[in-house]
C-alpha cells in the first residue's frame, strides 16, 4: 500500500475556528475571528459585472498596482496568494531544507510549524507562559538558535501581543546571515500602535510581511492574501507558486474594499470598541482576560478547561474557540461580534454561571 512521507505522518490536521461536523450554523460564531461587519459595500456591486468565464490577471497587477502605491513598495515587491495559509507554504518550500531549523512563538497559528516540518525542518519554538509570547525575549532566542526562517505573528493570534519598533528591530540584527524574518500582520489594521514592518521591506531589510484581506476587509470567504519582501525573495517565491492564485471575484473585491477607506475606518472603530469592551465584561465574569491587539480576546477560564466552557456555549448557541488547539487547553479565545452578538455571548456566560 502507498505511504505518505514520514514528515507527513506526524503532522496534526489543521483544526478551524469552527468545528467540523457541528451541522447548522449556531446563533453567534464567535470562534474564527471573522469580521463581524462585512466587506464594503463596494464589493456586491464589483462582483455583479464580472466574466467568469474569463482566466484571472495572474500576478493581479490591477491590484498589486494599488497595493504599491499605498505601501510605497514596487511590484517585484510583492506577490498575491490564495490566503496568507498559501503564502507560508510558498516561503516553506522555497526556503526550508531538511534539517533547517524554523523559529516560532508559542502560542501562535499553527501552520507555521506545519508547514516548516512537512518540508522536513526542525521547528523550535520560544516558549510562553500560555497567557502572553515573549516578543522581549525572541532576538536573543534567535541568536542562539541561528533559523532559517523565524515568524512571528503580530498582533499574535491567539494571544493578541503585538511586537514593538525596538523589538522589530533588534529581532532582524539578530537574524544571520542567511535568515529571514517573517512578520505575519493578518490582525494589523485593528492594533493601536503597530510596528511599521512594511518600512523595513521598503529599505531593503531581510523581512518578510504578510497581509490579509480576510480580516478587517471582510472578505474571508474569496481566499487572498498578499506578501511583501525583498524582490530576491519574491522571484524565489513565484517559482513555487501555482499559476492563477488569485480568482477573478477575489481580485476585484479586493479592489473595492481598498478603495471604501470609510467602510474600513467604521469595522476598526467598531471592532476596537467591541474589543475593549469584551475585555471588560468577561474579566467582571472571572475570567482572566489579556490585554490585545486583535479582533479577539484571550482569556483563561475561571475554572475547569477552556473545552468546558466552549460546550456550554454551544448549547447556548454560541461558538468560541478552545484554547487547546494552541496547546493551552485552559484558555479560549472569543471573536469580537457585533454589540447584539456580545450581548448574547453575556447573557449566556450568566446563566452558566448561575
Amino acid at each position: 500500500m502507498l505511504e505518505p512521507r514520514p514528515e507527513i505522518q506526524q503532522l496534526p490536521r489543521y483544526r478551524p475556528g469552527r468545528p467540523e461536523g457541528t451541522g447548522s450554523d449556531p446563533a453567534v460564531n464567535l470562534a474564527a475571528n471573522e469580521n463581524a461587519w462585512g466587506p464594503s459595500p463596494m464589493v456586491a456591486g464589483c462582483l455583479a459585472e464580472l466574466g467568469l468565464h474569463r482566466y484571472p490577471d495572474m500576478a493581479g497587477h490591477q491590484l498589486q498596482g494599488k497595493l504599491s502605491a499605498e505601501w510605497g513598495l514596487a511590484s517585484d515587491q510583492l506577490m498575491l496568494g490564495t490566503g496568507s495559509g498559501h503564502l507560508i507554504k510558498c516561503l516553506v518550500e522555497a526556503y526550508v531544507r531538511p534539517g533547517d531549523r524554523v523559529v516560532v512563538t508559542e502560542p501562535t497559528f499553527s501552520l507555521y510549524g506545519v508547514d516548516a516540518q512537512m518540508m522536513g525542518g526542525r521547528v523550535v519554538p520560544l516558549p510562553g507562559d500560555g497567557h502572553a509570547v515573549l516578543f522581549a525575549s525572541l532576538p536573543d532566542f534567535v541568536r542562539e538558535v541561528r533559523p532559517r526562517l523565524v515568524f512571528a505573528c503580530s498582533p499574535n493570534n491567539p494571544t493578541g501581543d503585538a511586537i514593538d519598533e525596538g523589538q522589530l528591530t533588534e529581532l532582524i540584527r539578530a537574524l544571520p546571515a542567511d535568515g529571514l524574518a517573517v512578520v505575519d500582520e493578518a490582525y494589523v489594521h485593528f492594533a493601536d500602535k503597530p510596528a511599521d514592518a512594511l518600512a523595513r521591506v521598503r529599505s531593503g531589510e531581510p523581512i518578510a510581511v504578510l497581509r490579509t484581506f480576510s480580516k478587517a476587509y471582510g472578505l474571508a470567504g474569496l481566499r487572498l492574501g498578499v506578501l511583501a519582501a525583498p524582490p530576491e525573495v519574491i522571484a524565489a517565491l513565484l517559482r513555487v507558486r501555482e499559476p492563477f492564485p488569485a480568482s477573478l471575484p477575489a481580485l476585484a473585491a479586493a479592489e473595492a474594499a481598498l478603495s471604501d477607506r470609510t467602510h474600513l475606518a467604521q469595522v476598526l472603530a467598531a471592532t476596537r470598541g467591541g474589543r475593549d469592551r469584551l475585555e471588560r465584561e468577561l474579566a467582571a465574569r472571572g475570567l482572566r482576560v489579556h490585554p490585545g491587539q486583535g479582533n479577539f480576546v484571550w482569556a483563561q477560564v475561571e475554572r475547569g478547561s477552556g473545552a468546558e466552557l466552549v460546550a456550554a456555549l454551544h448549547r447556548e448557541g454560541i461558538l468560541i474557540r478552545d484554547g487547546a488547539g494552541f496547546g493551552v487547553p485552559s484558555h479560549v479565545r472569543v471573536t469580537v461580534g457585533t454589540p447584539a452578538e456580545i450581548d448574547r455571548l453575556l447573557a449566556a456566560l450568566d446563566r452558566i454561571r448561575g
